[in-house]
């Protein structure tokens, strides 16, 4: 199984959305860890997977001014 270092996540608790980075370029076991974690600690929300360009722009909006909305494309 994949350590917890090799994906960072950030939780929007107002959309029930999981913003996933994974990290690592090796991939073995990484999606099946990441959808095992996803399921057992947060099964009512949405898990997205994004660049780490996108997931930086993310948590930069949401911490600056959570009632903005984001326009990823």
């Amino acid at each position: 199984m994949a350590s917890p270092s090799s994906w960072e996540f950030y939780k929007e608790e107002q959309t029930k959305i999981l913003w996933v980075h994974i990290c690592t370029q090796d991939l073995t076991g990484v999606a099946i860890s990441v959808n095992k974690w996803w399921k057992t600690r947060y099964p009512e929300f949405k898990m997205r997977i994004v660049s780490k360009k996108e997931f930086e722009k993310i948590k930069k909006c949401k911490s600056s001014n959570s009632s903005n909305k984001i326009n990823l494309w």
